[in-house]
């Protein structure tokens, strides 16, 4: 499958920032799980292209045309969440109102990366009418890693075994990513 992996922000825009216990940028740690993601996708035999492979700017009607010119047939924007308080966390993926495809997707992604992180929260799979999600021609989805705004979950996200644990669980769950397919009861 052909796919085009988003790292979310990027240059001039910082995307969340997290401050505490320290500073980490969330376009920092999106392009880190995209070029992880990227990776591992292809050693699950997907064909990858990417939005960015370095910290600049790019516009969101950008991102989507790349994809589109591209035929890609499945769009995965990462990123990193945010909140005014800083006691909310959790995991979530976002798809188009409506769409059914990226619907499979997201419920698929984000089961993956509950079974890898068991211990964090589930904020389901909800609809957005992002740019990104509304602009691509093929199925997308958004994929919000954890909060950085949470104190926890900022040092969660700034481990780099984190960040390839969470590429690693993403990419399970892309159709012919997993040999073994998790079954629901």
């Amino acid at each position: 499958m052909k796919i085009c992996v988003d790292a979310g922000h990027g240059g001039a825009d910082p995307g969340a920032i997290g401050r505490r216990p320290f500073e980490l940028e969330e376009k920092a740690v999106t392009l880190s799980v995209a070029e992880a993601l990227e990776s591992e996708l292809e050693r699950r035999g997907h064909w990858v292209v990417m939005t960015r492979r370095q910290d600049r700017t790019l516009a969101l009607e950008a991102r989507a045309e790349f994809a589109n010119r591209l035929e890609a047939e499945l769009f995965i924007s990462v990123h990193a969440n945010a909140a005014a308080s800083d006691d909310v966390h959790g995991m979530e993926v976002f798809q188009f109102p409506g769409s059914a495809s990226a619907g499979v997707f997201a419920a698929s992604i984000l089961a993956r990366m509950l079974v890898a992180f068991p211990s964090h929260r589930s904020r389901g799979v909800k609809e957005a009418d992002f740019v990104v999600l509304r602009l691509t021609d093929m199925p997308a989805v958004l994929v919000e890693l954890e909060f950085l705004t949470h104190p926890d979950q900022l040092v969660f996200l700034s481990e780099p075994a984190n960040r390839r644990a969470l590429a690693e669980a993403i990419a399970s769950g892309v159709p012919g990513g997993d040999p073994e397919p998790l079954m629901f009861a």
